[in-house]
């Protein structure tokens, strides 16, 4: 005869206890838009950027960490014109994310059905993040993911100043992300 604590390892190891907890985990969750307005300006010594690669080096982090795809990125004060590298290029980002109120908070912003997800940001994931976004993803870690309602943050980013060699970032972290309507993606909300 087993033991509980034996039948409870077997069960575990079987996986036939991991899909209680994943369930839960997948779980759908009352969330709210909260609407987000942040000038950003991205001062690094190792890569440039003009002012149009910073604006679409933004779309691409904010649309993997999961704002809602309405999302906004322009472009802000950039004297040396566009698609040339510039000093430091300025973007401006309108975009929103789900919140739970706090318990007894008053909701505010457009009701939405929420759940947890994975995040990874390394080198090639996504796809077009090099080594030389390093500095870029540590300042989106420190600027812009606090936007973001999040849980189990993790960052590895050793950013090496001028130089491309020994530089490496590894930013995981699950994210609250609001879940399509029913009749299809957000569009036009602002």
């Amino acid at each position: 005869m087993l033991s509980l604590r034996h039948t409870l390892a077997l069960a575990l190891a079987c996986g036939t206890l991991a899909a209680g907890p994943a369930v839960a985990e997948s779980a759908e969750i009352p969330a709210n838009w909260q609407r987000h307005e942040i000038e950003f300006t991205y001062m690094g010594f190792t890569t440039r950027y003009s002012c149009d690669g910073l604006r679409d080096k933004m779309r691409l982090l904010l649309r993997h960490a999961g704002a809602r795809p309405d999302f906004k990125v322009s472009t802000r004060a950039c004297a040396d014109g566009p698609g040339r590298v510039t000093q430091f290029p300025r973007v401006r980002m309108v975009f929103f994310t789900p919140r739970v109120p706090a318990l007894g908070q008053r909701e505010l912003g457009e009701p939405t059905a929420a759940r947890w997800r994975p995040v990874l940001f390394v080198r090639r994931q996504p796809r077009e993040l090099e080594v030389g976004d390093c500095e870029l993803v540590e300042q989106f870690r420190d600027r812009v993911l606090p936007s973001f309602t999040t849980r189990k943050v993790s960052s590895d980013i050793h950013c090496i100043p001028h130089q491309l060699s020994g530089s490496s970032f590894s930013l995981r972290f699950e994210v609250l992300e609001g879940l399509p309507e029913p009749d299809g993606p957000a569009q036009n909300r602002s």
